[in-house]
């Protein structure tokens, strides 16, 4: 076991050497002289809208760099295009940061990138910074304009909405049907369900919906993954009344259990997580010590562990599905049905001996220690994971429990 958790960290190194670079992804973008330029442009999967992006010509030249002063629009993949816009945008205060009484939003001119999410007849954008989330519109090859949207405080505490955005797509749009509009939230999810009724009824039968990056999800996101694996208890203790230390015999274990898992996008979206899970294992281990005047001895410890741990994990991208991560956590150890036995052969001048079974341990204390692992990720579904606990005391008398473990994970939704 030992030798496949070392086996796992070499896997793992040699992975990020050999793709921890490529984050450049096939696109182009679009000159301030209309000229079309593809290249490789690093995916960086932004939470808010790039201010500059790095791109490149070719996999070995010189990489270099735009802004939205010197590009018009740009792509990375299949994923929606990026386009230059230069307008008034209004400040949203949509998680109510400011309690402000005032229905109309600061207007702000800015100059930004904003995203596709819906390309057709009827298109919407959005565009994000620390003030929270923009979407626009556009109609055929007409302007990118903001829709207006802002919730309010009044004088009792209670919330409204200034939703200018509805009036604005029914004045627009000869299908802006105002009985559907209504009930349509100023949402990615509820403006993508409307722009597609408006692309619908322009028979527009070509429109694009885009999908959003993991990244580019405004919220936490809470995930829940199942473990399971092998796990090798290396456990040592020594007799009473000796300096030794002997070692029992290695024995691995299943280990399975599972996991909850918050990503924060203020500290980087699915690259920052905490975790707590709970992982349970049972192991029998025995040891034989040498002959000695009183006989042979043997001790066995027979114990379950349900491990709680409670950690942070941090996520390294290697590509657009392909991830590595680090993990260190603080884990409590509760033992079960857990006791430690030692039997020998007492000899006396009656008889060749008789086997003698006394308790030397039970009820082993819970333990606070901490564990650290290393893993690889493929699109945030799939994991395997190569993790230790580090060595700890069991019970009264000087022992040490050292725990290597390899698991498998999946997670039920990402």
């Amino acid at each position: 076991m030992k030798k496949i958790f070392f086996l796992v960290i070499f896997f793992l190194t040699n992975v990020y050497l050999t793709t921890a670079q490529a984050t450049f992804e096939s696109g182009y973008f679009i000159n301030e002289n209309q000229e079309k330029i593809d290249c490789l442009i690093k995916n960086e999967r932004w939470l808010f809208s790039p201010n500059e992006v790095f791109y490149k010509t070719t996999e070995g030249s010189e990489i270099k760099s735009f802004t939205v002063k010197n590009c018009k629009e740009f792509q990375i993949g299949d994923g929606g295009v990026y386009k230059r816009v230069n307008a008034k945008f209004p400040i949203t205060q949509s998680q109510l940061k400011k309690r402000e009484k005032t229905p109309e939003p600061e207007m702000v001119q800015l100059e930004v990138f904003v995203q596709t999410v819906v390309k057709g007849q009827a298109s919407l954008y959005w565009y994000v910074d620390n003030n929270g989330i923009v979407y626009l519109y556009s109609k055929g090859d007409g302007p990118i304009v903001p829709l207006v949207y802002k919730k309010y405080v009044l004088e009792n505490l209670k919330v409204k909405e200034n939703n200018k955005y509805k009036k604005q797509l029914i004045e627009d749009f000869e299908c802006g049907n105002n009985l559907i509009v209504q009930k349509t939230t100023y949402k990615r999810k509820s403006l993508i369900s409307y722009f597609k009724y408006l692309n619908t009824c322009s028979n527009e039968p070509n429109f694009v919906v885009y999908k959003r990056g993991t990244k580019q999800k405004a919220n936490f996101l809470i995930t829940f993954k199942i473990w399971a694996g092998l796990e090798q208890n290396r456990y040592a203790a020594r007799m009473r009344n000796s300096e030794e230390f002997f070692e029992f015999e290695n024995v691995v274990s299943p280990k399975f259990g599972g996991e909850l898992e918050a990503f924060f996008p203020y500290f980087g979206y699915k690259e920052v997580s905490l975790f707590l899970s709970g992982q349970f294992s049972k192991t029998d281990n025995s040891f034989v010590f040498p002959d000695t005047n009183a006989g042979p001895v043997s001790l066995n410890a027979d114990f379950s562990i349900f491990e709680l741990q409670v950690g942070g994990r941090f996520y390294l991208n290697l590509g657009s599905k392909s991830s590595i991560f680090a993990e260190t956590a603080l884990a409590l150890d509760f033992f079960g049905n857990s006791i430690l036995t030692e039997t020998r052969i007492v000899r006396n001048f009656l008889d060749e001996g008789r086997m003698e079974t006394n308790e030397v341990g039970s009820s082993f204390d819970n333990r606070v220690g901490i564990s650290f692992g290393l893993g690889y990720s493929y699109n945030k579904r799939f994991y395997i994971r190569a993790a230790i606990r580090a060595n700890q005391n069991v019970i009264s008398f000087s022992d040490r429990l050292s725990r290597l473990s390899l698991s498998l994970g999946y997670a039920l939704w990402e």
